[in-house]
């Protein structure tokens, strides 16, 4: 899902399956999907299995298949579809949240159908970053890739020094990348003085470089960290009274706080969290399956939101 149909169609495990007209494809079974595709890429895929005892089996499975996720999202939701009160609610329907995807179940008499969308974001819903790269080519339909962060999280670390330099060298010119404030305080007690210094330094006109640095030399994790914020305030030539002032002041806490109730709108709980346009990339380290997803966006959406 979000990726090319095309090679997909052509994958070892559609080997079995019949592939009519209008995107229909018939399982031996007698199981059936309709993909929905825009812009080559795949966007939605209807699935109808025979309601008999192994149907929620057969449709987990497929979704599975179709979502690219296979067992890892088969499993989770055969198990779901087997509790009492979800087998309850089926005949009336439901959504199943398997981020970032939305799943629509419902049963009838003879099919158990099943809808598998990517999970769409509202407009209006982000806000505005003024951490960004921009696209080398501005344009109203600039896809934007938006990074949800923090500073002490090792994943994030990961992140920004593996997979988005690979990315950088990749991107095409629509597209903008934006950093977005998301230290998690509960379990990284040094993340929210970090976001802050990174916003004082954003003062200055220098808040990409100042990340860099704090992703890159980590020793502001041991101990009193207010040195070595200083110490990278003179690396990435900041003026040292101005940055130092609004240390004392927290000078960043508002725009820190901002991040922080983007990330609740968005009911974030981890870091980092991706998104591309409207949609949540299922994993952040792969920089080709986010590559793809940059291609899916900008066919289903025209561009960013």
């Amino acid at each position: 899902m979000g990726r090319p149909l095309a090679p997909f169609l052509k994958s070892p495990a559609l080997a079995e399956a019949s592939q009519g007209v209008a995107g229909v494809l018939t399982f031996a079974d007698g199981s059936s999907a309709v993909l929905r595709s825009r812009g080559g890429s795949l966007t939605a895929a209807e699935m109808t299995v025979a309601n008999s005892d192994g149907a929620a089996a057969r449709a987990a499975e497929l979704t599975g298949l179709l979502s690219g996720f296979g067992a890892g999202l088969a499993g989770p939701m055969l198990e779901f579809l087997k509790r009492d009160e979800v087998v309850r609610q089926l005949p009336t329907g439901l959504t199943i949240g398997a981020d970032p995807f939305s799943i629509e179940v419902k049963s009838g008499a003879e099919l158990l159908t099943v809808n598998l969308t990517l999970t769409r974001v509202a407009d209006g819903t982000f806000a505005p970053s003024a951490h960004a790269l921009p696209a080398r080519k501005a344009g109203k339909n600039n896809v934007i890739l938006r990074v949800y962060s923090d500073f002490q999280c090792p994943y994030c670390r990961q992140f920004e020094t593996q997979t988005l330099p690979t990315l950088l060298r990749a991107l095409s010119d629509d597209v903008r990348v934006e950093f977005h404030q998301f230290p998690l305080e509960s379990i990284h007690p040094l993340a929210r003085p970090a976001a802050e210094a990174s916003e004082c330094a954003a003062q200055q006109g220098k808040f990409w470089a100042y990340k860099d640095a704090l992703f890159r030399d980590q020793s502001w994790l041991a101990g009193n960290p207010a040195p070595v914020f200083l110490s990278l305030a003179a690396d990435t030539g900041l003026k040292a009274d101005a940055f130092k002032a609004c240390l004392s002041m927290r000078g960043g806490k508002a725009a820190v706080d901002a991040g922080l109730a983007e990330a609740r709108r968005l009911g974030l709980n981890g870091t980092p969290s991706v998104f591309v346009g409207p949609y949540r990339a299922a994993d952040p380290y792969d920089a080709a399956a986010l590559l793809e997803l940059i291609q899916f966006t900008r066919a289903a959406e025209g561009g960013g939101p």
